[in-house]
């Protein structure tokens, strides 16, 4: 865990500016999916900069939306400290609220500048996995999305550190203070429980769902179909990771919020990814 990587002084004055690794990780996802997505647009014969133009106006939908999601999914603790909604550099994003968000921006773009809504979801889908994989990084260096304790002979495992702000109190990491919170270490270990390192898990997933993406790209047979593809792959590993984090709540018969938009997300896309195909037959 590192949550601040460096930090740069500025000459002359007594202060310096840090550079969070979570929004590093996210802004470098967000170019990589730029470049991704502009790759993909050659293919479709759009404008390049156009892509870029919407994947602005798609990040800036995506952040709102996927931070509305988390800070309702998490209320009462920020109803405690409301300024904190505002720091989404320390974390805090749902991934299914950005996916919400920024197709909703993306698509008005699109209406507005004459695009296919379904030829960008598909570049789009290609680039989010890339980036998502470098977003999972971040939440990795942030110390947040935290996994499970497991058994310390497990072999894939990480301890987070506790962590101290300038006065001296103890702030984090998040695993550190959930089992702080709940007496399974005290105020003098230096280190929380050993637990699943989850962001690895999925950063790893994503970037697997990216090559399986741009492998079949060139194989679709309608426009949609590797947007429908990304969420039948995405849904299940979500799933699965849900199982394995220790941040998220349930919420609905001991699921949690992402679980359960889960499922629905799973059956939707198999749903119309299969009537597609139908259709191409009988046509």
């Amino acid at each position: 865990m590192r949550r601040t990587l460096l930090e740069i002084p500025i000459p002359f004055l007594d202060v310096s500016i840090p550079i969070y690794s979570y929004g590093l990780m996210m802004m470098i996802g967000f170019l990589f999916a730029v470049l991704v997505a502009r790759r993909k647009a050659n293919y479709e014969g759009i404008d390049p900069y156009l892509v870029t133009d919407l994947a602005i106006y798609s990040l800036l939908g995506g952040i709102v939306g996927a931070r509305l999601l988390f800070v309702t999914h998490h209320l009462s603790d920020y109803a405690k400290h409301p300024l904190e909604i505002f720091m989404i550099f320390k974390g805090g994003l749902s991934f299914y609220g950005g996916l919400l968000g920024a197709i909703v921006t993306g698509a008005v773009f699109c209406r507005n500048r004459g695009l296919s809504v379904l030829k960008c979801l598909d570049m789009g889908s290609v680039g989010g996995a890339i980036g998502l994989a470098f977003g999972r990084i971040g939440c990795f260096l942030n110390g947040c999305c935290y996994g499970d304790p497991v058994a310390g002979d497990f072999i894939f495992m990480v301890l987070f550190p506790k962590t101290k702000d300038a006065h001296g109190n103890i702030d984090g990491s998040p695993a550190y203070l959930h089992h702080l919170e709940e007496g399974w270490v005290g105020f003098a270990d230096p280190i929380s429980l050993p637990v699943h390192p989850v962001q690895i898990y999925s950063a790893l997933g994503a970037f697997v769902l990216f090559l399986v993406l741009s492998n079949v790209y060139a194989y679709k047979k309608r426009d949609g179909e590797i947007f429908l593809l990304f969420c039948i792959l995405y849904a299940p590993m979500r799933f699965y990771w849900e199982i394995l984090r220790d941040d998220s709540a349930p919420v609905l018969y001991g699921l949690t919020v992402s679980q359960v938009i889960s499922i629905p997300v799973f059956l939707l896309a198999l749903i119309f990814l299969i009537r597609g195909r139908r259709q191409l037959k009988k046509e």
